[in-house]
């Protein structure tokens, strides 16, 4: 981390999500700023991707094989009907003995497709030697109704070793959608190895009155440290938040703010926090509320399943959550040498933001799939490009850094 701690977020949405994400890379790629003389690019600065979903394709490809992602992850992925690739395995009549066993599921015929097709047999020790951005990748716990992210102070609750899992197998987790696909199931072994509870996590216990939202996020990661769960089962990390910001948050929160998280970085102060929130949550008119009759039961259920994973309320109060901590850590963080604070940004990258009706209405009615034609992908790149470029927040941030937007 350097003068400029950027944070994206990539929500959900299939590839809808993925595509909108991409824009954004290409658009930090093509905008560049001057440090010491030499040029350098704002993709350069990001030190976080959080993620969920659809989003979860896009992040963990950069983070694997960065700028490769800007040769190969259109036809790879974006460009590609994996949602008939995935019936035509379910079809293969050497699938079908395996989904009729107990530990063989359409989930884990997923994490087979993503491996070979996407990830190229990679783990997250291969994610961690890269050298990128930081990845975190979220799904929903079931159990406790929370996101689980595949990080290692996640894994270390459990007492186990992130490093040797497949990085396919953590995204077809965040991107299972209920009902389409079955739960990824980890195995526990907490109690078991000796893992010695954090400080801060007993703090954030006794830390009831003062802290609320604290105290609550402690109650969670202490549930993973009781070792009465033997295994945790998993679905998509749009259930529990489908903007991928509550995760940093949380963390946040947990250590007992932003002063002590980067005290335990080694003392950085950052002089620019920039969030960018890449939000492809869409509103198409429902065809039931057209009509009197009372929708199908299948119907139901699908509406039901949406509104979990694209409350449009729930993610207001999510960027709401996440201006207001901004607006804290401002006064949080001491100035540096010079007397300056530190300078905050929250880009909301939203087709909520278009002008045109027509245009916003195109992009509301992108169903969530992993099969897009290319001329809507086209336009979904094109138009993160456009909404992040036109993002007032953005510009302010491009201007502080005296930096040169794309053309």
């Amino acid at each position: 981390m350097g003068d400029v701690l950027l944070v994206l977020a990539f929500s959900g949405g299939g590839t809808r999500a993925a595509a909108l994400s991409y824009g954004i890379l290409e658009e930090l790629r093509d905008t560049r700023f001057a440090v010491d003389g030499s040029e350098r690019r704002l993709l350069d600065e990001v030190d976080l991707i959080t993620s969920v979903s659809g989003g979860s394709f896009t992040s963990a490809y950069y983070g694997l094989f960065g700028d490769r992602i800007f040769t190969d992850f259109e036809p790879r992925f974006l460009r590609r009907n994996l949602q008939r690739r995935l019936r035509l395995e379910l079809l293969r009549p050497r699938n079908w003995v395996r989904l009729a066993g107990s530990f063989f599921d359409r989930s884990e015929l997923a994490v087979q497709l993503y491996d070979q097709d996407v990830f190229d047999h990679t783990t997250f020790a291969d994610l961690q030697n890269a050298n990128g951005p930081f990845i975190q990748i979220n799904t929903t716990d079931l159990t406790v109704g929370n996101r689980f992210t595949f990080h290692q102070p996640q894994f270390d609750l459990i007492c186990s070793d992130l490093s040797r899992l497949e990085v396919a197998r953590a995204v077809a987790a965040s991107s299972a959608v209920p009902g389409l696909f079955t739960p990824t199931t980890l195995r526990s072994w907490a109690g078991e190895c000796g893992f010695k509870r954090p400080a801060w996590l007993d703090e954030a216990l006794h830390d009831r009155k003062r802290s609320p939202r604290r105290f609550r996020n402690a109650q969670v990661v202490d549930r993973y440290l009781e070792g009465t769960r033997r295994y945790i089962h998993l679905l998509d990390g749009g259930i529990a938040d489908n903007l991928g910001l509550r995760g940093p948050l949380d963390n946040v929160v947990l250590v007992g703010g932003l002063r002590r998280r980067f005290d335990q970085l080694g003392g950085l102060r950052p002089r620019h926090i920039a969030v960018i929130v890449v939000n492809a949550e869409v509103h198409p008119k429902p065809s039931f509320s057209l009509v009197p009759t009372s929708p199908s039961l299948a119907t139901i259920v699908n509406a039901v399943a949406d509104v979990g994973i694209y409350n449009y309320n729930y993610n207001f109060e999510t960027l709401e959550l996440m201006r207001e901590s901004l607006s804290n850590w401002v006064s949080e963080l001491p100035p540096d040498a010079h007397g300056r604070r530190v300078q905050t940004y929250l880009i909301d990258v939203a087709f909520d933001a278009l002008e045109d009706p027509r245009e916003r209405d195109f992009f509301n009615a992108i169903g969530t799939s992993f099969n897009l034609d290319d001329e809507t992908v086209d336009r979904l790149i094109e138009v993160g490009r456009r909404l992040l470029r036109e993002s007032p927040d953005f510009q302010r941030l491009v201007a502080s850094l005296k930096a040169v937007p794309a053309q």
